[in-house]
């Protein structure tokens, strides 16, 4: 199929760059027009720079981004701030999405990175459009899901922002791993160690407190990352099939519901459901357990 060769001239990559630019903008004045489809967009945007990256040198790549930025906001010059929030974030993660792909990155922490970088942008893009527009993204979102007067909003964006950038990655790496052979791409099938997940898990619980005491609305987005990891952790744990380990993991969701309930009265409004967090540093515990265990097996086989 020659639509997923490499490629390799200039004619090529200009050709190729200026149809994914002309997609993308299809994709924002769709989203203009209808509003309900800034779902659709969220999601093929990302994807289509990782495609062009992929595809195309990585110097021609400023010229597809430069362009497809322009191209959207002189199309929508009525509506610039769905290029500014959607666009440009996009663009940055898909870009990183292709790179990190081409190093042979675990596919987790493609995806949990190329999240962060899709949130750090879209998030830093909110002041810059209520300064150009006097619009506020925030305030349009909440009016959508009922919450324009919820008193704790500031609360809620980063995490719905952290969410939503994870579910575009997320699909994104879903169609592009099924799509990477016509790439001439192989994705790596390594997982992260034990320890690994383990130091990310503990430091995405670090960042829980650092924010709860210093910068609480994203004190949640925080508490968002170490659900990630935490999953990731109790599927590698599962997949160990030892008894101790689902005991242990059914005894922690135990304990966390009693102290949960003990202590939630206890905690300031709106903090109490970071209380979750206590069945996340029950499976870190369990997991640094377990790989002590397999490191002492490892030992005694040699």
């Amino acid at each position: 199929m020659a639509s997923f060769k490499k490629k390799e001239t200039l004619v090529q990559n200009i050709t190729y760059m200026a149809l994914m630019a002309a997609i993308n903008v299809v994709f924002v004045l769709l989203t203009t027009f209808v509003p309900v489809l800034f779902f659709l967009i969220v999601f093929v945007l990302p994807l289509t720079s990782t495609i062009v990256a992929l595809h195309c040198k990585k110097r021609f790549f400023p010229i597809y981004a430069v362009s497809t930025i322009l191209l959207c906001l002189v199309c929508t010059i009525w509506k610039i701030d769905d290029t500014i929030f959607y666009v440009i974030p996009s663009i940055a993660s898909g870009f990183i999405f292709a790179v990190m792909v081409e190093k042979d990155i675990p596919s987790p922490l493609i995806i949990i990175a190329t999240t962060l970088i899709q949130m750090a942008f879209s998030y830093a893009a909110i002041p810059l459009i209520t300064l150009m527009t006097g619009r506020s993204i925030v305030s349009d979102f909440a009016t959508v899901f009922g919450l324009k007067n919820y008193a704790y909003l500031d609360y809620v964006a980063p995490s719905f922002i952290f969410f939503l950038a994870l579910m575009q990655e997320t699909l994104s790496f879903v169609v592009i791993s099924e799509e990477i052979k016509k790439f001439g791409f192989t994705m790596k099938k390594a997982e992260l160690s034990g320890w690994s997940m383990c130091i990310y898990l503990g430091a995405s619980l670090l960042l829980v407190l650092i924010f709860a005491l210093t910068y609480r609305p994203l004190s949640y987005t925080a508490l968002l990352l170490s659900l990630y990891f935490a999953c990731l952790l109790i599927t590698g744990l599962i997949d160990r099939k030892k008894k101790w380990i689902y005991i242990a993991l059914g005894g922690s969701i135990l304990v966390t519901l009693f102290v949960f309930a003990a202590i939630y009265n206890y905690i300031p409004v709106p903090m109490g459901l970071l209380g979750v967090g206590i069945l996340f540093f029950s499976v870190l515990i369990i997991g640094l357990v377990d790989n002590c265990l397999l490191k002492r097996e490892n030992r005694s086989s040699i």
